[in-house]
C-alpha cells in the first residue's frame, strides 16, 4: 500500500523505510541473536542486500506497509512495525514489530506503535480485524499488544521450537470498534 506520510505517537514518528536503512542499525539488529530470539528471522542470514530487497518488496506491495519507528527527540531509528499482508476480501491484516534498539526496551514504544497502526488500519483502511502472534515467553510483546487494546484470543501449546525447548504460540486480535458493517451475500 502506498503510504507517504507519517503516524505520530507521543514518543515516535512512524514512517516508511527507505532502502538505505538496510545498512544502518537495522542490519545490526538482524544479526543480534538476543534481538531475534523470538523471531523466525533468526533462521536466515541478513545482509544489506537482503534487507534492501525486503524493504523494496514491502514498499511495492499493495497489501503491506513497513514503517520505521523513529524517536521524536533525536530521530533515531529504534525499530520497525509492519502491517500485512492485508486480506482485502475479508478486511483483515497482520501486525508484526521489532524493537531493535535495546536501550529503549521497556519504554512503551511498542504499545504506542501498535496503537497508532491499529487506528490507521481501522480508520483509514477500514479493516475489520487485526491479528498478531508471539512466542509464549515473549511477555513484552504480548503485554504491548494488550496495553494497546488487543486481546489474547488463543494459545497453541508447544507450537514453536525455541532452542532445546518448546514455546506456545500466543494469538492476539483486535476488532474494529466501529459498528459492524452488513455483509451481503
Amino acid at each position: 500500500m502506498i503510504f507517504t506520510g507519517a503516524l505520530e505517537t507521543p514518543q515516535l514518528w512512524l514512517r516508511p523505510l527507505e532502502e538505505n536503512a538496510a545498512t544502518g542499525p537495522y542490519l545490526a539488529w538482524m544479526q543480534d541473536a538476543e534481538i531475534l530470539r523470538f523471531l523466525e528471522a533468526r533462521f536466515s542470514q541478513h545482509t544489506p542486500e537482503s534487507l534492501a530487497g525486503f524493504i523494496r518488496s514491502m514498499n511495492q506491495n499493495p497489501d503491506a506497509l513497513l514503517l520505521g519507528m523513529f524517536l521524536k527527540d533525536d530521530n533515531r531509528h529504534v525499530g520497525n512495525i509492519k502491517l500485512g499482508p492485508v486480506n482485502r476480501e475479508h478486511a483483515r491484516g497482520d501486525i508484526g514489530l521489532l524493537i531493535g534498539d535495546k536501550s529503549v526496551w521497556g519504554r512503551g514504544l511498542a504499545t504506542e506503535a501498535i496503537a497508532a497502526l491499529t487506528r490507521y488500519a481501522f480508520e483509514q483502511l477500514h479493516l475489520n480485524r487485526l491479528y498478531a502472534g508471539c512466542y509464549g515467553g515473549n511477555e513484552g510483546s504480548a503485554r504491548a499488544f494488550v496495553k494497546a487494546g488487543w486481546a489474547i484470543e488463543a494459545q497453541l501449546p508447544r507450537y514453536w521450537r525455541l532452542g532445546d525447548r518448546w514455546a506456545d504460540h500466543i494469538i492476539l486480535g483486535c476488532l474494529n470498534p466501529a459498528p459492524e458493517p452488513t455483509v451481503s451475500a
